[in-house]
């Protein structure tokens, strides 16, 4: 290490502090520190061929197939979609099926990348992911309190 050591949020160039407030969280997304207004729980996204999503990270002991999901209000998640991306585009929906309807209420990001979630309070009790291409690569989100 060779120069000045920071000691500010406010001194660091690869972070946008703009609005940020007590209990804030700090992620780094590979390129610049982001402000989240939760905890993140991040999921990496791959497939099994176009037969099924697989999840891989926190509540996952290893890879699993079309899971289940279970959030929480207010927390916010991240589906990294990299891997896959336009292949098999990632989305939440409110009804199922390929033609499901969108529910993009909180989120940022993309499907085709990292889709950013912060789950809403008045969430519903049951949402869906879809891939936008594939019927069978899909599965269920239960939003819990």
């Amino acid at each position: 290490f060779s120069g000045s050591l920071t000691t500010t949020f406010a001194a660091l160039t690869d972070t946008d502090v703009t609005g940020i407030t007590q209990g804030d969280s700090l992620f780094y997304n590979g390129t610049n520190w982001v402000v989240t207004r939760s905890p993140i729980t991040w999921w990496e996204i791959n497939s099994n061929g176009a037969s099924d999503y697989t999840f891989d990270g926190p509540g996952f002991p290893s890879t699993a197939n079309d899971p289940t999901l279970y959030v929480n209000r207010g927390q916010t998640y991240a589906f990294d979609n990299t891997v896959q991306a336009a292949s098999h585009p990632f989305r939440i929906q409110s009804t199922q099926g390929l033609s499901g309807t969108p529910y993009t209420t909180g989120q940022t990001g993309s499907g085709t990348s990292v889709l950013y979630w912060t789950v809403p309070m008045d969430a519903p009790s049951t949402l869906y992911y879809q891939c936008t291409i594939h019927a069978a690569m899909q599965g269920t989100i239960n939003v819990v309190s």
